[in-house]
């Protein structure tokens, strides 16, 4: 049965070298936020997100961000790494082949290797919304402005690196609650997207929890 789901499409786990989240602080979050779901979108690899969706009781749908010569994009619901350092339309194809949809993320932030004039039809979605996205409403404007031009789904995420900022963005779907659900909704642009800026102190804090984790890592 069909219902609206709250997701957040762009979390990293502390299985990302700047994240310090771990799978007990997605759960509390994630209700905290009244998420229905969350993408883990680990940097360039997929471990995290397979482990974490075993061993919690919160859907997840594995995802990865992946660092591409054009820039970084999300894919959504893959099963194995996608390798980094391709271009763009070739890290797509790749997606594509397991099935998973290829994302645009913070398309026009500064700071965060962003996609820009690389953005084509190839993909399935646009992140029209990221907390961490610098500047916020300009960044939002743009995004918005090139999914409606090459026409396609628009979809959130708060790009998370501590569990203060989970739910900060999401998008609202129309979808049976399972991982093909939401990407079925995706595909047939039954999303809308949500969000606020990630404000400076929780900025500042991310700093400090990272310097927390390197410091540990050290000893």
């Amino acid at each position: 049965m069909k219902k609206k789901l709250r997701v957040d499409f762009h979390v990293h786990s502390e299985y990302s070298s700047d994240s310090v989240i771990s799978p007990n602080n997605l759960v509390e979050y994630a209700i905290k936020r009244s998420l229905d779901a969350v993408a883990i979108t680990d940097h360039n690899q997929i471990k995290g997100a397979l482990d974490i969706a075993r061993k919690i009781d919160l859907l997840i749908i594995p995802s990865i961000e992946v660092s591409t010569r054009d820039g970084h994009l999300v894919g959504l619901n893959v099963s194995k790494t996608v390798p980094k350092g391709m271009s763009a339309e070739d890290t797509i194809k790749c997606i594509h082949s397991q099935g998973g949809l290829a994302v645009a993320c913070h398309p026009f932030a500064w700071f965060k290797g962003s996609l820009g004039n690389k953005i084509s039809k190839s993909f399935d979605a646009i992140e029209t919304v990221n907390s961490s996205s610098f500047p916020f409403e300009r960044c939002k404007k743009r995004a918005n402005m090139i999914a409606d031009r090459l026409n396609l789904a628009k979809i959130a995420g708060t790009d998370a690196h501590i569990p203060q900022s989970i739910g900060l963005s999401y998008a609202v779907l129309e979808a049976e609650p399972t991982v093909e659900g939401i990407m079925h909704a995706i595909l047939e642009k039954r999303s809308q997207s949500f969000g606020l800026p990630l404000p400076v102190s929780l900025r500042i804090k991310k700093k400090f929890m990272l310097i927390k984790k390197y410091s540990r890592k050290k000893r």
